[in-house]
């Protein structure tokens, strides 16, 4: 687990999740590049687990996956991965005055809101980037969660159009941005102004 700006009071707390066969060091350049210094950001690592899209080949992962159509969720390994995340979090809350978001990219980003709309800890602000929200039950008492995602029009791995259809649940939330560029299932530099953009807002 990596720690970028640590501080006794930060502004906010950003956990930032990496996607499937990634770990905690592939988004320092981009964290780094959004210049919140008065943020510090938590990057852990998803364990290593057998993936069934991938052949069984065991990769770090936040839960399983059996196909690029999202039919099947690995409720299990949502809801393990959240405990995971959960127990980081706690650890860091004491003392905390401050807000507590959530992020992330592809697998990560699906995490950050399965996290952020289900864990008993208070999210108010999530980014997706290539991302897609699993399928959950949204309680009243999360729909003021502010929400920004961020998709390729070209993404080869998660399908535009499967992301905007798992999206569909927020379309009666003002808080919900959905932002898309010409790009594939990558992070390109205009994100950076977007998300920096989104995290400082009120």
């Amino acid at each position: 687990m990596l720690t970028i700006n640590p501080q006794p009071s930060p502004k906010a707390i950003v956990l930032w999740l990496h996607g499937l066969g990634a770990d905690q060091n592939d988004f320092v350049d981009f964290i780094n590049l959004l210049n919140l210094k008065q943020f510090t950001f938590i990057l852990p690592n998803a364990p290593y687990r057998k993936i069934t899209m991938n052949q069984g080949v065991e990769m770090r992962g936040w839960y399983d996956i059996e196909s690029l159509n999202f039919e099947k969720q690995d409720e299990l390994g949502l809801q393990a991965s959240m405990r995971y995340i959960e127990s980081i979090i706690e650890i860091k809350l004491t003392n905390f005055n401050g807000e507590l978001f959530i992020g992330g990219f592809s697998q990560g980003a699906a995490l950050a809101q399965y996290i952020g709309f289900t864990s008993k800890l208070n999210f108010t602000k999530i980014v997706s980037l290539s991302g897609y929200c699993p399928k959950i039950e949204i309680s009243d008492n999360k729909l003021d969660i502010k929400i920004q995602a961020i998709h390729g029009v070209s993404d080869n791995v998660i399908n535009i159009n499967l992301a905007k259809a798992s999206y569909e649940k927020f379309k009666i939330n003002g808080n919900f941005i959905l932002k898309e560029y010409k790009m594939g299932h990558e992070v390109i530099n205009e994100e950076i102004f977007d998300v920096r953009e989104f995290l400082l807002r009120d």
